[in-house]
């Protein structure tokens, strides 16, 4: 892949992208690294964290180089709508895609899913902050400005569609995201130690929810 640059392409990403963002989201699940030694199924990654925002989120944007998707910044802006979506269409599709054997080591998935269901971190009021975003690079992108560009396009987008507020949820490991997040605006709204990521890195990891008013 060439290298990043300023003239890496920014644009709406589309449904169609699925498969290249969900491949970036499980390269970098672990905390900016590869999940897959803890979650193997990438196409479960892919159904559970990335597609609902593809198909009923908002303000999604890609990254290219050269024809290659190489970071993503996807979200929504609406909480009841998104998790309508959720509650409706997600669990059939999964039951599905199970069924047709889309993945086929489902069991070594689920202590992650079960942490994550059972020690989600802190969250801002919804009211004020509707918005939620998820913004992720291929380790080679990063330090060229793609995150920025992606973040200038998701901001404006909610802008555009009257937004209050966002939020997002990280962790105090992750410098190289709090130092874009910062440039942006984002302050800390709430911070919490976790044992979520206790089994993998083998201590309790402080997981922080930031926020940024549009208004």
């Amino acid at each position: 892949m060439a290298q990043p640059t300023e003239t890496a392409v920014v644009r709406p990403a589309t449904p169609d992208d699925l498969e290249a963002v969900g491949r970036i989201s499980h390269r970098t699940g672990l905390l900016g690294e590869p999940i897959g030694p803890h979650f193997p199924d990438a196409a479960l990654w892919t159904d559970v964290f990335v597609r609902p925002f593809l198909e009923a989120g908002c303000c999604n944007f890609v990254a290219e180089v050269e024809g290659e998707v190489v970071a993503y910044i996807i979200g929504s802006c609406d909480p009841e709508a998104f998790g309508r979506w959720l509650r409706r269409r997600l669990p059939g599709l999964l039951l599905g895609r199970w069924l047709a054997g889309a993945y086929p080591r489902w069991w070594r998935d689920l202590p992650y899913l079960w942490r994550a269901w059972r020690m989600s971190g802190p969250e801002a009021p919804w009211s004020r902050y509707p918005a939620q975003l998820h913004i992720n690079a291929l380790p080679e992108a990063r330090g060229h400005g793609v995150g920025s560009a992606l973040m200038e396009c998701f901001l404006d987008c909610l802008r555009a569609q009257g937004v209050p507020g966002v939020q997002l949820g990280t962790t105090a490991r992750n410098a190289a995201a709090l130092h874009l997040y910062e440039k942006f605006g984002f302050h800390v709204y709430a911070r919490k130690r976790s044992a979520f990521w206790k089994p993998i890195v083998g201590e309790e990891v402080e997981h922080l929810r930031l926020v940024k008013e549009l208004d």
